[in-house]
C-alpha cells in the first residue's frame, strides 16, 4: 500500500464513441465518496503508443457538434434535480454525433474484421474456439489456419461476415470477453453502448439500410448493465459507398449528454446561487448576471454552461479539435479535471507524471460529502489504479470526458451513469480529491 505522497496517475484507455445511458442506483439528494483507507492512492498507468498514431491521423479540419434536440425540451422530458444549495435545476437528455467532415478527417485503417489475441499462443486460441459453444460451421471457419495472421507478440483471427453473424449470443459473449482485455483490439476493448432499450430505438431517427440495422441487432450483446455493440467492421463492410458508411460511422457516435438548466424566479437568491457557482473569485461577477434575471419578474431558465468556469464553459458539448494533439496526444478524463478551475488548461497534465505531481501540490483527498469543483476519482478496486476522474458540479451531475479519443466530447452526466459504464471495465470505488485553498 502506498502513501499518497507516492501518488501515481495512470492512464485510462480511450472510451471511443462510448454512449452511456444505463443508469444504476439512485446516490440520494447528497452524493458521499466511497469509504477507502485513508492510505489508499491514486495510480495512472503510462500512455498507451497508440494514441500517438490516433493523434497523427487527424486532420487540421476543426471538430464540430450537432445537438439532436430543439432548442427546448418538451415539458415532460425535463428531469428536475434534488434541492440543494445550487439552486432550482432542471435537465433533459441530446445525443452529440461527430459531423461528417470530422469523421473524414478521421482515417480508419482498415474495414477488416480483426479478432488480435495479444500474447496468445495458438493452442490458447484454439481451446477457445474449441471449448466454446458455437455452431459447427462456424468453429470450423475459425479453426482455420488461413485466416489467421501471426504479427510481433500478437495472434490475429479474421473471420467472415457468416461467422460473425452465425456466433450464438453466448458464444459471442464468450470470445468478446477474451478480446476485451486488449487495446489492439479496439472495438472490442472500447466497444460502443447502446443509448436506449433496444437498438432500434436508439437508431430510429437514423436513414440506415434495413440489413445494417438488423446486424448491429443480432451483433449486440450485453457487458455489465450496458448493452453493447463491437462489429462496427462488419456493417462498414455491408454497404458499397463511403457516404453509406459514414451515415453508419455517424449514427454510431451518437454520445448522450444532459443539457442541464438553471431556474431563476423572482423569488431565487441570486447571492446564494452565485456563490455556490462562482466561490469567492466569480461570484461577484456573476451575481449582477442573476440578478438582471430575477428582477425581470418573470421565471426564466439559464443553461449552467454560463456558470462554469471559462475552461469547462469553452470545451462543453464539444470535441477536441486538432490543437489538442499537437503534442501526439488528445486530452483524456484527468486532464479535463484538473484543468476545470484553470483560467488557462495546462498541457502538461496530460502527462500522468506530470498530473500526479499536480494532484499532489494542490489537492487533498476527502471523504466527503462532495462540493461543487471536487475531482471524483473512479478506481479500481483489483488494482488500485484511478481508472476514471470527473468533476462533481450538483445533486449527482459531473462534467466529464470519457476517454482520450478526439471522437469523444466533453458533456454532463449523471455520476451514477458513469459509475455504471466504468462498471463494465472494473470494479469501481469512489475516491474524492479538492483542490486546496489558496
Amino acid at each position: 500500500m502506498f502513501s499518497d505522497s507516492s501518488l501515481k496517475f495512470p492512464y485510462l484507455q480511450s472510451l471511443v464513441t462510448a454512449a452511456i445511458w444505463a443508469s444504476a442506483t439512485a446516490l440520494g439528494t447528497v452524493v458521499h465518496a466511497s469509504s477507502l483507507e485513508d492510505n489508499s492512492t491514486l495510480h495512472l498507468p503510462t500512455r498507451p503508443q497508440r494514441e500517438v498514431a490516433v493523434a497523427k491521423r487527424v486532420s487540421d479540419r476543426p471538430f464540430s457538434v450537432r445537438l439532436r434536440a430543439g432548442q427546448t425540451a418538451p415539458v415532460d422530458s425535463l428531469i428536475r434535480a434534488k434541492a440543494g444549495p445550487w439552486g432550482e435545476l432542471e435537465y433533459y437528455t441530446v445525443f452529440l454525433e461527430a459531423t461528417k467532415a470530422q469523421l473524414k478527417s478521421s482515417e480508419l485503417p482498415t474495414y477488416d474484421t480483426e479478432w488480435n489475441f495479444v500474447g496468445y499462443s495458438e493452442d490458447q486460441v484454439v481451446k477457445l474456439f474449441e471449448t466454446t459453444d458455437m455452431p459447427a460451421a462456424v468453429r470450423a471457419e475459425l479453426l482455420n489456419r488461413e485466416k489467421w495472421r501471426h504479427r510481433e507478440k500478437m495472434l490475429t483471427v479474421v473471420p467472415s461476415n457468416e461467422a460473425i453473424l452465425g456466433l450464438t449470443p453466448e458464444a459471442r459473449v464468450a470470445i468478446y470477453a477474451v478480446l476485451t482485455h486488449w487495446e489492439e483490439d479496439t472495438y472490442h476493448h472500447e466497444p460502443v453502448v447502446v443509448g436506449a432499450h433496444s437498438v432500434r430505438e436508439w437508431l430510429e431517427h437514423e436513414d440506415l439500410p434495413e440489413n445494417v440495422v438488423s446486424a448491429i441487432e443480432k451483433t449486440t450483446y450485453h457487458r455489465g448493465k450496458n448493452l453493447v455493440f463491437a462489429d462496427t467492421p462488419l456493417v462498414l463492410r455491408m454497404v458499397d459507398s463511403e457516404e453509406d458508411r459514414l451515415k453508419i460511422r455517424k449514427a454510431l457516435s451518437r454520445t448522450p449528454t444532459l443539457v442541464v438548466s438553471l431556474r431563476v424566479t423572482p423569488e431565487t437568491d441570486t447571492a446564494a446561487i452565485a456563490n455556490y457557482w462562482g466561490g469567492p473569485a466569480r461570484a461577484k461577477d456573476m451575481e449582477p448576471f442573476l440578478e438582471s434575471i430575477a428582477d425581470s419578474g418573470i421565471p426564466r431558465s439559464v443553461d449552467i454552461a454560463h456558470l462554469l468556469p471559462p475552461t469547462a464553459r469553452r470545451l462543453l458539448y464539444t470535441f477536441p479539435g486538432p490543437e489538442f494533439g499537437r503534442t501526439g496526444y488528445y486530452p483524456d478524463c484527468h486532464w479535463t479535471s484538473l484543468n476545470f478551475q484553470n483560467p488557462e488548461t495546462l498541457d502538461r497534465l496530460a502527462d500522468p507524471t506530470l498530473a500526479t505531481a499536480y494532484v499532489l501540490q494542490n489537492y487533498t483527498k476527502v471523504q466527503g460529502p462532495y462540493r461543487y469543483g471536487d475531482v471524483i476519482f473512479l478506481m479500481d478496486g483489483a488494482s488500485g489504479n484511478a481508472i476514471h476522474s470527473c468533476v462533481y458540479l450538483a445533486d449527482d451531475l459531473v462534467f466529464t470526458k470519457n476517454g482520450r479519443s478526439p471522437t469523444q466530447p466533453w458533456v454532463l452526466m449523471k455520476l451514477d451513469d458513469v459509475v455504471t459504464y466504468y462498471g463494465m471495465f472494473f470494479s469501481t470505488q469512489v475516491a474524492c480529491y479538492r483542490r486546496n485553498v489558496e
